[in-house]
């Protein structure tokens, strides 16, 4: 029955390294990373020896590509920072992947507000005559 608390405690070990990125991407990069970077989620295995860094970039592909690089050449200085500012008995190995879960919501919430004004616009009176009703 051990391993039943082994998940709550992973996944609040996820966000205390994710919120503990999100700090250093604030206070420790000295260069501006391109575009807006944002650190998604974190994954880890119940051994917390590694994390799989899912991190969002808005911008173009190319400034995708560029944080990805930045922030894996500079994994090393991440994990001391974590190392320094969590308590823990093995810091883990950072990996870092585009997460494009955020760029796919907010591709849906665009249609979405798109096929609404598009009703809208083909329906003018619909909202007024539904008042008129009641």
């Amino acid at each position: 029955m051990k391993n039943m608390g082994d998940g709550r405690r992973v996944a609040r070990v996820e966000r205390e390294i994710q919120a503990t990125i999100a700090q250093f991407l604030i206070r420790g990069f000295k260069s501006p990373l391109p575009g807006l970077v944002t650190v998604a989620s974190v994954k880890m295995p119940a051994d917390l020896r590694a994390a799989k860094v899912y991190v969002s970039v808005l911008g173009s592909a190319e400034q995708e590509a560029e944080a990805l690089e930045l922030l894996q050449e500079r994994a090393f200085e991440i994990q001391n920072f974590i190392g320094k500012e969590l308590k823990m008995r093995y810091c883990p190995k950072l990996s870092f992947y585009p997460d494009h879960q955020t760029t796919e919501v907010l591709k849906v919430e665009r249609i979405l507000h798109e096929l609404e004004l598009e009703r809208q616009a083909n329906n003018p009176k619909t909202e007024e005559s539904e008042s008129d009703d009641e």
